[in-house]
């Protein structure tokens, strides 16, 4: 059984890599940019998310 924890953060990673890879093919950003925002987006993100939701559920 998959944990909400892993689907929060297969989800985000799914977006991350698809805002990524449609940087390089349909945006002139740099790399570094698009870099950033798939370590944000797939990473930092998610644990944001899943820290909110575990304080939310203690409460």
């Amino acid at each position: 059984m998959v944990s909400r924890e892993n689907k929060v953060v297969g989800g985000f990673v799914a977006v991350a890599m698809a805002l990524t890879f449609g940087g390089f093919w349909l945006t002139d950003l740099p790399d570094e940019i698009l870099m950033v925002l798939l370590f944000f987006v797939g990473v930092v993100a998610p644990m944001v998310v899943n820290n909110y939701l575990d304080t939310r559920e203690s409460v």
